[in-house]
């Protein structure tokens, strides 16, 4: 009998000492900050601190050196408005350089759609009616590629288009 009671004791303990480890497991897994990821680049996004987003004024910004050389501003993007509705887009050939910079405003005015190009890992949320998304990507590879609409049969109904990168 008194072997029975420990056996059962023993049993006892591994039983909670596991429900522990187990509770501690998910409560740690479920307390991760949460991180916001580019769509465009599947790359973290960092959001500035307040400290660093002030800007020095004018006044106390001190005269550059003659040694220094100003910084270059990356190329302007060349930005495109496409507008959709249900199973079309407004635009159905965008013409583009390899190695421009692009950006898409995609406004929907009718139903639930996104913009989405594969090539280069960029596409839009899927948004309502009366909003608007935007992604931005490098044009790299020269060719001709389809843009579509993924929201159900949208692509097949016709909702998609070209970029032709020259």
């Amino acid at each position: 009998m008194g072997q029975t009671k420990t056996i059962t004791t023993r049993r006892t303990s591994r039983l909670a000492a596991m429900a522990v480890f187990t509770a501690v497991a998910i409560i740690a897994g479920c307390t991760t900050a949460p991180t916001n990821t580019n769509v465009a680049t599947n790359q973290p996004v960092t959001r500035p601190t307040p400290e660093a987003s002030v800007q020095p004024s004018p006044e106390t910004t001190p005269p550059a050196s003659p040694t220094e050389t100003p910084s270059v501003s990356p190329a302007a993007a060349k930005t495109f408005t496409i507008i959709g509705k249900n199973f079309s887009f407004s635009e159905t050939k965008l013409r583009v350089k390899v190695g421009d910079r692009v950006k898409i405003i995609f406004k929907n005015e009718d139903g639930f759609h996104d913009w989405v190009i594969d090539e280069f890992s960029a596409r839009t949320p899927q948004i309502q009616t009366g909003t608007q998304a935007e992604v931005e990507f490098v044009a790299s590879i020269a060719g001709t590629f389809e843009y579509y609409c993924s929201v159900g049969e949208h692509r097949a109904k016709g909702m998609k288009g070209n970029l032709i990168v020259e």
